[in-house]
């Protein structure tokens, strides 16, 4: 009798929704100048960018509309009940707009009272450019911590995702992209060394 073959499963997954707007470049052309116009207002950004305050959905007329409205609709296609059940949810959303420039970073940090958690990129800042010496990836942490390369740092799992159990993922941003994760996963951004700035709009969705 053949010996059976085993069968690993990758238990309790972390979601990473990776899109793109379609009319992103619409889209842009237009938030680009509203987002610069009013971070002139704003004060300095103490190397984390400089946010502006008011709710993007305020001021972002029916862009953010249509950020707000893709986003929701995301989150619903990933999000289900414990059955396993399709839902449709009138999430909460706050958003905010930033700008980074030449040695910015963002903290990583996770983002408590949300459910799902993100960011849209309305310039990457790189100009185009493919050189990763500009950094300014966006870094997701392990929310495990540290905990799985504590005990053997030299081996790692041999399974998708397995090699970086314990330390970081990392997603090089790119204009018109939309980052859509749970709000527990710790997320921050390495330090941005291009010469554009570099526009995001960070939301975060509650359940009502």
């Amino acid at each position: 009798m053949s010996a059976s073959k085993p069968q690993v499963r990758s238990l309790f997954a972390t979601p990473l929704c990776v899109h793109f707007i379609p009319i992103a470049h619409d889209v842009n052309s237009e938030l680009r100048p509203m987002v610069l116009s009013r971070v002139e207002n704003e004060g300095p950004s103490r190397g984390q960018g400089r946010y502006i305050r008011e709710d993007f959905r305020e001021w972002g007329n029916h862009h953010a509309q249509t950020l707000a409205t893709v986003v929701s609709d995301l989150a619903d296609s990933l999000t289900a009940t414990r059955g396993g059940q399709r839902v449709k949810t009138d999430w909460k959303i706050a958003s905010r707009a930033c700008v980074r420039i030449k040695g910015d970073y963002q903290e990583m940090t996770a983002r408590p009272g949300g459910f799902w958690s993100g960011l849209y990129f309305v310039d990457d800042g790189f100009a185009n450019s493919d050189d990763d010496s500009l950094g300014g990836h966006v870094e997701f942490g392990d929310p495990r911590g540290s905990l799985p390369a504590m005990a053997a740092p030299q081996l790692s799992f041999r399974m998708p995702g397995g090699q970086n159990a314990g330390y970081s993922e990392i997603v090089r941003p790119q204009t018109g992209m939309i980052l859509l994760h749970p709000s527990w996963l710790p997320r921050g951004q390495r330090r941005y060394d291009g010469e554009g700035q570099r526009i995001t709009i960070e939301f975060n969705l509650a359940v009502p």
